[in-house]
């Protein structure tokens, strides 16, 4: 499905980020646009250097 979209969207709540997980649908460079609750800052860039735009709510 991420492959056949032309763009990606994910929401989800910031406490997913930075913890590994048993399965994964994308890889960040897949996803166009991360909405989330407070993020750091640190992980803020470092998924925006990946190329994501980050909302934070």
């Amino acid at each position: 499905m991420v492959s056949a979209a032309r763009r990606v969207i994910v929401l989800a709540d910031a406490s997913k980020a930075g913890r590994s997980h048993l399965n994964r649908f994308a890889r960040p460079k897949d996803v166009s646009m991360l909405i989330t609750s407070a993020l750091d800052d640190e992980t803020a860039q470092a998924l925006d250097d990946a190329g994501m735009e980050v909302v934070r709510t």
